[in-house]
């Protein structure tokens, strides 16, 4: 019963909620249901069965207290679901220039980030990067008419900066938190595999 809901025979994209648990774990590379569920909006029951399923299809390995880890098959099927889902907007000039425009506030980002860990958390270097997030928020909310599911990163972002603009500093790039800096890293690593194009490791 459970692989039939969550999973079913691969003869068309996988459903909601079941690329979105498996999409998460694909972004997070390892990862707990709790968080899985935070990210996605799924309910802890339908990721908890999506996650046994992902398992005894040979797409995820249990990692214990630490989660789940995606592996080959599961990256293969995310991926595949990428390519059905949005090979259209592949095409669609405004995702181009929107990506564009994206590349230039991610370098900007970048900087910010990085001048912020070196000056050890200096105000105006956690100003431009809560101001890059915003304007990220924004942007990302004009994606939303083609990739409904981005609405999840907008909430996410508006979400993390509250809670740095609250005082809670560990909401600009602590790992192990709904972080602005790890809420970028998954939403830049999601753009990239929408639009199918490689990461930039230089």
């Amino acid at each position: 019963m459970a692989r039939s809901r969550c999973l079913g025979h691969r003869l068309m994209m996988l459903a909601e909620p079941n690329f979105l648990v498996l999409n998460a774990v694909y972004l997070k590379k390892v990862v707990g249901a709790p968080q899985i569920a935070e990210m996605t909006g799924v309910s802890s029951d339908d990721v908890a069965r999506c996650l046994a399923a992902a398992t005894e299809q040979g797409w995820l390995m249990d990692m214990g207290p630490d989660g789940v880890m995606v592996l080959d098959d599961g990256i293969t099927e995310v991926k595949r679901h990428y390519d059905e889902a949005y090979s259209d907007l592949r095409s669609n000039p405004a995702l181009s220039d929107w990506y564009q425009g994206f590349e230039s506030l991610n370098t900007r980002f970048v900087a910010a980030v990085t001048e912020w860990q070196e000056s050890g958390g200096a105000d105006r270097s956690e100003r431009r990067v809560m101001q890059a997030a915003e304007r990220l928020a924004k942007d990302i909310a004009r994606l939303v008419p083609f990739i409904p599911r981005y609405a999840s990163y907008v909430s996410r972002l508006e979400r993390s900066t509250e809670r740095v603009d609250e005082g809670e500093r560990d909401y600009v790039c602590n790992p192990i938190v709904d972080s602005v800096h790890n809420v970028w890293f998954e939403f830049h690593e999601d753009i990239l595999t929408v639009l199918a194009k490689p990461r930039d490791t230089t």
